[in-house]
């Protein structure tokens, strides 16, 4: 099975086990926890954009955003 990346904390996940989805500019982006949703919800083009998100710093773990 393909997997994904979490545009937040930059976890590879399969995307039928995804803990969440949003659809944003026609295109649906999987999260590994709740609160890697509700952060890319808050500012989706910080975590798309060249400069910011996973991409551009160490990528964070699941259990960093459980509880946020």
């Amino acid at each position: 099975m393909a997997t994904v990346k979490d545009p937040v904390c930059g976890m590879d996940i399969d995307p039928e086990g995804a803990a969440a989805t949003s659809d944003y500019e026609g295109a649906t982006y999987y999260f590994c926890a709740i609160g890697c949703k509700e952060r890319f919800d808050a500012e989706p083009a910080k975590f798309l954009g060249a400069a910011g998100g996973a991409a551009a710093s160490e990528p964070r773990k699941w259990w960093q955003f459980w509880r946020q």
